[in-house]
């Protein structure tokens, strides 16, 4: 190819040739693209799995009753058979038996207790937290004693050793009152400084009135007596019970606010971003 060929063909046609654009401010300025507007926040997608939380005053609506309607059912079954002989209360809602509903529910309520108390203890100051740990612990081995009975063990063999009689014929409530002392000694000025900390002792007080100075009258009276299926008794051992159904949850409903005041988020909703 000659050289006058070569010029004589058009950039276009010349394949050697790069054809480069002409440059115009005016439609740079044009073509100028706007700027980004910021995206909207990401929607879960529909459909997507989520776990939505329970919400803590609905956690103990539930549980208050639940609570109530064991208590409705154990007096209800105790005035039904007045003036019938030999009449029991049906052993899962009679209260002050051992493995029924209301033992379930209490063992259940403590280890929400106790799992509350490890939130808090997780979120707490570290000069703080083995109280808070102290007091998980004992909510969790008073869920498990729930259902093992294994203070009715203890009582009786300190009852059988030492000739327990009267108020303290149910001898476990013995050790349980000096353990009861230490961990008040230890947990109660710290717990005071919490917001909810009146609901959680008043709630304590409740469940000690029930479990600790009724069933020591109960234990007087089955003494005096020795008929665990007599009216009195009855009233007597479902009073025990709902009074700690009733500390339990009045407990949890301080704790879950003693939670939200540490900064710990109970309720909301968890979006699975797996997918």
């Amino acid at each position: 190819m000659t050289a006058q060929h070569h010029l004589a063909r058009s950039a276009d046609e010349d394949p050697a040739t790069e054809v480069i654009p002409r440059f115009d401010d005016r439609e740079a300025g044009a073509r100028a693209p706007a700027p980004a507007e910021p995206s909207p926040a990401a929607q879960p997608p529909v459909g997507a799995p989520h776990l939505a939380l329970l919400r803590p005053s609905r956690v103990v609506t539930v549980a208050g009753v639940i609570a109530a309607l064991l208590a409705i059912a154990h007096f209800g079954a105790a005035v039904y058979g007045i003036g019938r002989p030999g009449f029991e209360i049906p052993a899962p809602i009679r209260l002050g038996n051992e493995l029924n509903i209301s033992t379930w529910f209490s063992s259940a309520v403590h280890l929400a207790n106790a799992a509350v108390l490890a939130l808090i203890a997780a979120n707490s100051v570290r000069r703080e937290r083995w109280r808070w740990i102290l007091l998980s612990l004992a909510c969790a081995v008073v869920a498990m004693d729930e259902t093992a009975a294994n203070h009715e063990q203890i009582g009786w063999i300190i009852h059988t050793t030492f000739g327990t009689s009267g108020l303290l014929t149910y001898a476990w409530i013995i050790p349980a009152s000096v353990l009861v002392l230490i961990v008040a000694v230890l947990c109660l000025p710290m717990l005071l400084r919490r917001p909810g900390s009146w609901i959680v002792i008043a709630g304590a007080a409740v469940f000690l009135f029930g479990a600790v100075g009724l069933e020591a009258v109960g234990g007087a009276v089955f003494e005096q007596t020795g008929d665990v299926h007599a009216f009195g008794y009855n009233l007597l051992a479902g009073a025990e019970e709902t009074c700690e159904m009733a500390g339990l949850v009045i407990a949890l409903a301080g704790l879950l606010r003693i939670a939200g005041g540490s900064g710990l988020r109970i309720a909301g909703t968890f979006v699975d971003g797996s997918r």
